[in-house]
This record gives structure tokens, sequence and C-alpha cells, in this order.
């Protein structure tokens, strides 16, 4: 018996319908997820998510992944396992953003990256032990 190849449906064959991470955060990120954010106690965005480089990394894996799923929809299942596990991370209250703070009526907003916490480098041949 013989088989016929699957069709290539990765995205070296199809152009994302998305060609960059910002156009994906607005146009299908922020939409389809973000409508839950509200007052920002619970769970906190930040409208300048560029500069919080955990969130570059976590939106950046989404979105190439989503990408993928779009093109092999076997896939679909796996991307919402990321989500669910990013998502919350994300948008936790001591997570990328915490630092900020969305604009409200009494107070402008606050869009801050976390300060990095201090790491001495480790001695030559640490490891070796």
């Amino acid at each position: 018996m013989t088989r016929t190849p699957k069709a290539d449906t990765s995205l070296d064959q199809q152009p994302p319908l998305y060609p960059t991470l910002d156009s994906w955060v607005t146009g299908y990120f922020t939409p389809m997820f973000l409508h839950r954010v509200g007052d920002g106690t619970r769970q906190r965005w930040c409208t300048e998510w560029w500069i919080h480089p955990e969130a570059i990394g976590r939106l950046t894996l989404l979105w190439t992944t989503w990408e993928t799923a779009r093109c092999d929809p076997s896939l679909k299942a796996a991307w919402w396992n990321d989500l669910d596990h990013h998502l919350p991370l994300l948008l936790a209250p001591d997570g990328a953003f915490r630092a900020c703070r969305p604009q409200t009526t009494e107070q402008a907003g606050i869009h801050a990256p976390a300060e990095l916490p201090l790491a001495e480098p480790a001695p030559l041949g640490y490891q070796e032990t």
C-alpha cells in the first residue's frame, strides 16, 4: 500500500496571519483574552506590555505556537494548554506587570518594569564539585 505524504501546512508554506508580536497582541490576544482584567486587583495588564521582558517572552511563545497551531489543527489543544499555563502567570498580581497600575479617573497609570533581582556571577569551577 502506498501512502501519500501529508501536505506540509507549516509556517514555511503559509505566511503568518499576524506578522509581528505587536500585531498579534493588539489584533488577537488583547480583544480575545483581556476582557476580564478589570480594575487590576486580581489580574494585571500593562498597556505598555513591550517594556516587560517576561511578558515579551511569554507572549512570543504564545504567538508563535498560535501561528503554528493555526496551520496544523492537531496542535490547537496543545496551544490552549500553553495559554492556560501562561495567562495566569502573566496576569497575576505578582506577575510581569506587578509594578503597573491602570489609569483611573483619580490617578495616572503606572507603567514600570519590575526591578530585577541581583545575581552575583558564579565563581569559576562551581560546577566541578
